[in-house]
C-alpha cells in the first residue's frame, strides 16, 4: 500500500509540474534577454482557452498547436508594449494578466451555459507530454549554451549597450525572446486543459504561472534547475492532495497553502545567490540604457 502511494504521489508530482515546467522555460527565454514578463500567467489562461477550443474542434494535437500560437500573439502584444514602445514591464503585465482573467472568463462564457459543466476534451497521455518538457528543456538549454542566438540573448539581458555595440539589434532580439517564451507559455496553459485535466474553467491555470515566474529565480535563469523547481512544485501539490484525504483536524486550506509556501521558502534561500540579468525590466534605447 505504501509503494502504490507513493508511485501515485509521484505519477501526481510529475503531471502537475508539466505546465508549470515548460512555462517557467518560455520566462527563462524571456528575462535572459532583460524582459520581465509579469503577464505570463495571463499567457497561460489564453493558451489554455484556445488550447480547449482547438482540442474540441481537432483534437488534443490541434489545441496544443492553438495554445502555442495564442502564447505567441500574447507575446507580439507584449513586446510591442513592453520592448517597443517601452511602457512599465511591471505594470504592463501585471495589467495583461488582469485583463487574461477577465476576457477568457468572458469569452469562455460566450460559448457555454452559465452554470452547466463545460465538454470534456479528449487528453493526451502523460508521456506525450513528459516528451513535449524534455523536447523543450533541450532546446532551450541548447539555444542558451551552445548558439551564437543563445549568446546574443542573454547579452541582450547582462550587457545591452556590447551587443548594441558590435551590431545587434537589441529590441529586435528581446521582441524574439518575448514571443518565444510567451508561446512556451500559451503551449503550457494548453498542456493543462489538454493533459489529464480535460477541460476549462474559470482562471483554471489557478496562480502557476506566478509559480513559474518564482523558480525561474529560483533558478537563477537555469533551464534544467528551473524543470527541477517545477517538479518540487509538483511534488509539494500532489501531497496536499493526498493529505487532504486523510483523516486530520487541520483545516483543508492549509494543504492548498503547502506548495506555494515551499515555492517562496525556496526563492527566499535562493535569491541570496541570484544571478539576475544586469539589464532585466531596464528599457534600452539605443546608445544608452535607462
Amino acid at each position: 500500500m505504501d509503494t502504490l502511494f507513493t508511485l501515485a504521489t509521484l505519477a501526481a508530482a510529475i503531471r502537475l509540474a508539466v505546465p508549470v515546467a515548460v512555462a517557467a522555460l518560455g520566462e527563462v527565454l524571456t528575462e535572459r534577454s532583460g524582459v520581465l514578463n509579469l503577464g505570463l500567467e495571463g499567457t497561460m489562461l489564453f493558451g489554455a482557452l484556445a488550447g480547449y477550443t482547438g482540442a474540441r474542434v481537432g483534437g488534443p494535437w490541434l489545441g496544443l498547436l492553438a495554445g502555442l500560437g495564442a502564447g505567441a500573439a500574447c507575446g507580439a502584444v507584449l513586446a510591442l508594449l513592453m520592448v517597443v514602445v517601452r511602457a512599465d514591464q511591471i505594470v504592463t503585465g501585471l495589467a495583461f494578466t488582469l485583463f487574461a482573467v477577465s476576457a477568457t472568463t468572458y469569452l469562455f462564457e460566450l460559448s457555454y451555459t452559465i452554470g452547466e459543466p463545460p465538454p470534456r476534451i479528449e487528453s493526451l497521455s502523460m508521456v506525450p507530454l513528459v516528451v513535449i518538457v524534455l523536447a523543450v528543456l533541450a532546446g532551450v538549454w541548447f539555444l542558451l549554451t551552445r548558439t551564437v542566438a543563445g549568446l546574443v540573448l542573454t547579452a541582450a539581458g547582462d550587457a545591452p549597450g556590447a551587443a548594441d555595440a558590435l551590431g545587434y539589434r537589441v529590441a529586435h532580439v528581446r521582441s524574439a525572446a518575448t514571443v518565444a517564451g510567451c508561446a512556451l507559455g500559451g503551449l503550457a496553459g494548453a498542456m493543462l486543459v489538454c493533459g489529464p485535466l480535460g477541460l476549462f474553467v474559470q482562471n483554471v491555470t489557478a496562480g502557476r504561472g506566478w509559480v513559474a515566474l518564482a523558480l525561474v529565480v529560483f533558478a537563477r535563469w537555469r533551464p534544467g534547475r528551473a524543470v527541477a523547481g517545477a517538479l518540487l512544485f509538483g511534488l509539494c501539490d500532489a501531497a496536499q492532495l493526498r493529505l487532504q484525504g486523510t483523516a486530520t483536524a487541520i483545516p483543508y486550506e492549509v494543504f492548498l497553502a503547502l506548495p506555494y509556501l515551499v515555492t517562496l521558502v525556496a526563492l527566499m534561500v535562493r535569491a541570496r545567490r541570484s544571478d539576475t540579468p544586469a539589464a532585466l525590466a531596464i528599457p534600452f534605447v539605443r546608445g544608452r540604457s535607462r
